[in-house]
């Protein structure tokens, strides 16, 4: 899980803003329904984020279509049902570009905003700069919340003591059910590159890979943070 800046200069946020005084001006309510630029802001979405899911990680470069990196716009606090922040529905800082990746699937097999719905999510990590230490990953494919456990079935099974923190961490993976099998699956797919290109590599090599993944400008790498989690692990133990 990443931070995503949202900031004040962003064309996206100018876009939403004309989209609603056009529509006060109009007389009608300021909705994602009546918002016609969701492409255009989609596509601005993606470039914040680099061209990642804000939630899974995976590639993102089109706006619907087809399934395979194509995206939507998500809205953090819902957009529709019991939970819906209709007030937000507009609001720069409650949209990011999310994959469409497993939608149509039956619900056990969703994930991300697909899987999420209408439900709330307790707290946005991504919302916080240092997301990324709320989480951490293992050699099955599962991201976890930061704890001392290393399953997602033991953290489960044990949630109890889990401080805040943690629990809220906890809900968001399973609320965008980011451990379905065809995750963890490529996740492990992923981890087995890391691993080939680690091999016989110095700390001061892998650091440097570090540093450069971190400040990549147009394209994050798939799965950036479990990649950087990963590499940041091996160069411990790696010899200067």
């Amino acid at each position: 899980m990443r931070y995503i800046p949202k900031p004040n200069y962003s064309s996206a946020l100018t876009l939403l803003e004309d989209a609603r005084k056009s529509m006060r001006e109009a007389g009608i309510g300021e909705l994602y329904e009546h918002f016609h630029e969701k492409e255009q802001l989609n596509s601005i979405l993606r470039e914040e984020q680099k061209h990642i899911c804000c939630y899974c990680q995976r590639r993102i470069d089109h706006f619907q279509g087809e399934n395979e990196r194509g995206s939507h716009n998500e809205h953090f606090e819902p957009e529709n049902g019991n939970n819906a922040r209709t007030d937000l529905q507009l609001d720069y800082k409650n949209l990011y570009a999310c994959c469409n990746l497993s939608k149509g699937f039956e619900k056990g097999l969703q994930h991300c905003g697909e899987h999420k719905g209408c439900n709330v999510i307790n707290r946005n990590f991504l919302a916080l700069h240092n997301c990324s230490d709320y989480f951490q990953y293992n050699t099955n494919g599962e991201i976890l919340p930061q704890c001392s456990m290393n399953s997602f079935k033991d953290i489960c099974e044990h949630r109890e003591s889990l401080n805040e923190m943690q629990r809220d961490a906890l809900q968001m993976i399973e609320v965008l059910n980011l451990n379905v099998k065809s995750l963890k699956d490529f996740r492990k797919d992923v981890q087995t590159e890391i691993f080939k290109y680690a091999l016989n590599k110095s700390r001061k090599q892998l650091e440097y890979k570090v540093q450069i993944l971190n400040t990549e400008r147009k394209e994050y790498v798939q799965l950036v943070d479990m990649v950087l989690y990963f590499l940041k692990k091996i160069a411990q133990k790696a010899p200067r």
